[in-house]
């Protein structure tokens, strides 16, 4: 990730939470599935974000996360 994109992402989480961020990475990841479904019927792509949003789920849930 360029040094740019960093500083921007840092920003994103300065004015909401980390726990917030990674929600919506999981959102993100959900809605990519949906569109390779929808428009490329490519289910096996399509899994591969959702197991990624699966994952964030499970770190947004962690305790330490939601503290910071």
């Amino acid at each position: 990730m360029s040094n740019p994109d960093m500083n921007a992402l840092e920003t994103i989480i300065d004015r909401s939470t980390l726990h917030h961020v990674v929600e919506t990475l999981a959102d993100i990841c959900r809605e990519k599935a949906e569109h390779l479904r929808a428009n490329w019927q490519d289910e096996a792509a399509a899994r591969t974000w959702e197991k990624a949003a699966l994952k964030l789920d499970g770190a947004a849930m962690c305790n330490w996360i939601r503290a910071i």
